[in-house]
C-alpha cells in the first residue's frame, strides 16, 4: 500500500470518526487525546502519513 492510500484512508476513518464528536469517539475507544497524537506523530514518521483531524 502506498502512502497515498494510507492517507486516503486515516481521513475517511477521522472524518468518520469526527461525525459527531472526535474527542467522544477518541474516550469510547479508551484513547486519551495525548495518546491519539502520539500515534499520529507515529503515522507522520514512519509512514508520512497524516491524519487530518
Amino acid at each position: 500500500m502506498n502512502n497515498e492510500v494510507f492517507s486516503t484512508l486515516m481521513y475517511a476513518l477521522t472524518k468518520h470518526a469526527a461525525r459527531d464528536s472526535f474527542l467522544d469517539f477518541l474516550d469510547s475507544w479508551g484513547i486519551t487525546e495525548a495518546d491519539y497524537y502520539d500515534i499520529c506523530g507515529y503515522l507522520k514518521e514512519t509512514y508520512d502519513v497524516r491524519t487530518y483531524v
